[in-house]
């Protein structure tokens, strides 16, 4: 049974650091992402992510992008991850079967040597899905 890759339904994604960070940067709509997996999409926040959002110093038009990923990050249903980032999101998805969202090039690499499917931003203009969805 898909109980893990599903939650009614739909096809859980977790959000990174750096995804989050590209509505600011790019006029990107989180959304989107269910127009490129072409399924309805719960879309998840690991609890570090806010963390780190919240850590990181950022100056200039990277603060203003921080600001929108904070208030962005507060329309999603968060879930609980403790520790690095990048590695409790590999975990994550490598146990729960589910897409990450990013644009980290040495986590996306990670995860698709494991076979996790990611959504990613290409040339700065459009989503667009590496890997399968069963």
């Amino acid at each position: 049974m898909e109980t893990n890759r599903l939650r009614n339904n739909k096809v859980i994604v977790i959000l990174d650091t750096n995804f989050l960070l590209l509505p600011g940067r790019f006029n990107l709509r989180i959304e989107s992402i269910e127009d490129v997996i072409e399924k309805k999409c719960l879309l998840l926040i690991p609890t570090n992510v806010i963390s780190e959002l919240n850590k990181i110093e950022l100056t200039g038009s990277d603060r203003i992008s921080k600001d929108i990923a904070l208030k962005i990050s507060e329309r999603y249903e968060k879930i609980d991850l403790e520790g690095p980032v990048d590695r409790s999101i590999l975990e994550y998805a490598k146990n729960n079967k589910c897409i990450v969202a990013t644009n980290d090039m040495k986590l996306k690499s990670d995860l698709r040597k494991i076979q996790v499917p990611v959504v990613f931003l290409k040339k700065g203009v459009r989503l667009a899905l590496e890997g399968y969805i069963e």
